[in-house]
C-alpha cells in the first residue's frame, strides 16, 4: 500500500512539473503587447535580458515565485517589462490533489523609471544601514517607482544585509539579488 502511494505521489509530481508553463513571461508580453503584427508585413524588435530567475522569500500560502526583467527597443521606444508569477496551492479536492494556480503580473517601465530605481536604491541602502531596530521591530525604507511597483529594504535585529532588494509588484513581494538587478539595469539603460 505504501509503495502505491509513493508511485501515485511521484506520478502527480512529474505530471505537475511537466504541465507548468514554459518560462517566457516577458517575451510573451513584448511580442504580443508591445510589438504590432500586421498581415503581409514584417516586424522587428530587440530585447535585452536583465534578469530571469526564482525570487526568494515566498511566504504564506504562496509557493515558488519567478521573475523576469526584460528591456526592449521597438521603433523609437525603449522600455522595460517586468513579468512575475507566483504559484498557489488550490484547495484540495481529494487527498493527493496537487493542483496549483499561477498568478501572473506585468509592469511596463519607462527609461526614466528604470533610472529612478538605480538612483534611489543607493539612498535606500544608506538610510537602512543607519537604522538600529529594537527587539521585535522591523524598519522598512521604500521608494515608489510607479503605482504598481515600489522597491524596498527591510532591517531587523537579525537581518542587517542589503544584498537583496524587495520588488513589490502589484502588492506581491519578489526578493532578488541587489547586485544582479542594479548592474544589469544600468547596462540596459546604456544599451
Amino acid at each position: 500500500m505504501n509503495l502505491r502511494k509513493i508511485i501515485l505521489a511521484f506520478s502527480i509530481l512529474v505530471f505537475s512539473i511537466g504541465c507548468k508553463q514554459t518560462r517566457y513571461i516577458t517575451e510573451r508580453y513584448i511580442k504580443t503587447g508591445i510589438e504590432t503584427h500586421k498581415e503581409t508585413e514584417f516586424s522587428s524588435i530587440k530585447t535585452y535580458t536583465i534578469y530571469k530567475g526564482t525570487a526568494y522569500g515566498a511566504s504564506g500560502k504562496a509557493g515558488p515565485s519567478y521573475i523576469e526583467l526584460t528591456g526592449y527597443k521597438y521603433e523609437n521606444n525603449k522600455g522595460l517589462i517586468i513579468g512575475a508569477d507566483k504559484y498557489y496551492s488550490d484547495r484540495k479536492k481529494f487527498a493527493e490533489d496537487q493542483t496549483q494556480i499561477t498568478a501572473y503580473s506585468y509592469i511596463e517601465l519607462s527609461l526614466s523609471q528604470c533610472q529612478a530605481i538605480i538612483d534611489n536604491y543607493k539612498l535606500l541602502v544608506n538610510k537602512i544601514k543607519k537604522e538600529k531596530p529594537g527587539k521585535y521591530e522591523e524598519i522598512y525604507h521604500d521608494y515608489t517607482v510607479s503605482k504598481d511597483l515600489f522597491i524596498s529594504y527591510r532591517k531587523t535585529v537579525l537581518k542587517t544585509t542589503v544584498n537583496y532588494i524587495d520588488l513589490w509588484i502589484k502588492g506581491e513581494k519578489y526578493t532578488i539579488s541587489t547586485d544582479k538587478i542594479i548592474d544589469n539595469l544600468d547596462r540596459f539603460i546604456k544599451y
